[in-house]
């Protein structure tokens, strides 16, 4: 990591800035570096090895600044030959949530931002960023991810376990056809990717998977352990304060499918299903063969 602190060190013109990377189970796309110098406050720099997260990443900073707590930026550095896109940005005060430290005040207060982030209308259901392929049908975008994540399991899973996915799949996915959207969405709306203090959320980070989709999306994290059981009341009410609380229990199988799918392609394409992300992946590879065993039972 000390070359590539050195790499964006010279390209910020901060000859004498302190990077320190920030290594968390949280950050899983990204090198994020902590930047101190000694007249001026912190900064983060997020260094995104895939363009497309370094476009989301800044397109919905950019969008919600103003709007609900997100980082402001600084400077963005665009992508080129020999240099993965970063995003400088404000060091917001606080510390990544945890699950321990959620209250039934900040759980309310974190649902009503995710609330306020539903509001916003999308333009189709897809890659905002890409805006010459959105499309009007949610199940066009849902079906290709799902798609890649299939095949990045190909070859790792059994071939058994693929068809039983498949199957659930193909069963369910015209549940999205009643689907709340399009709007925007978080899609990792969870502690880790919420800064803290004082029993407040401070700032919406780590925007990556951000996309046009819908509302009921977004409750995965809390219907699958991402949030403390306790807090789901507060939460719910938090976010009906805004708008109304989507129908989004009938959607869940498919949607925790297609997560445990992605989950497991992304780690075994990374090569990091055995180390940083095993967690990750037999939480998820579990949830598959759950589905197998009931198949058969």
């Amino acid at each position: 990591m000390d070359d590539l602190a050195d790499l964006y060190r010279r390209k910020l013109n901060l000859p004498n800035a302190v990077f320190t990377y920030i290594d968390h189970e949280d950050a899983m796309v990204a090198a994020v570096f902590k930047i101190s110098q000694s007249d001026s406050p912190d900064l983060i720099l997020k260094v995104c090895s895939r363009k497309g997260d370094f476009l989301r990443e800044s397109y919905f900073l950019s969008r919600f600044a103003g709007k609900i707590p997100v980082p402001k930026i600084i400077r963005l550095i665009e992508p080129e030959v020999g240099l993965d896109g970063a995003v400088l940005m404000e060091c917001v005060h606080g510390d990544l949530l945890k699950s321990e430290a959620v209250t039934s005040a900040l759980a309310w207060e974190v649902g009503s931002i995710l609330a306020r982030i539903h509001l916003e209308h999308a333009e189709g259901y897809g890659d905002l960023t890409d805006p010459v392929h959105l499309s009007d049908d949610p199940r066009i975008p849902f079906t290709m991810k799902f798609e890649e994540g299939l095949e990045e399991c190909r070859g790792h899973l059994p071939d058994s376990l693929l068809e039983t996915c498949r199957h659930h799949f193909d069963r369910e996915i015209n549940l999205l056809l009643s689907a709340d959207g399009p709007c925007v969405i978080h899609r990792d709306f969870r502690p880790g990717n919420i800064i803290s203090s004082d029993g407040k959320a401070r700032g919406i980070i780590d925007w990556s998977s951000g996309r046009g989709g819908f509302a009921e999306d977004d409750f995965c994290p809390l219907e699958f352990g991402e949030w403390p059981e306790g807090c789901k009341d507060s939460f719910l009410k938090g976010y009906s304060s805004i708008r109304k609380v989507p129908d989004y229990k009938p959607m869940m199988p498919l949607l925790r499918l297609s997560r445990a799918v992605a989950a497991v392609g992304f780690t075994v394409k990374r090569g990091t299903w055995e180390s940083r992300n095993s967690k990750l992946y037999k939480f998820s590879r579990r949830y598959l063969e759950s589905l197998a065993a009931g198949s058969e039972a």
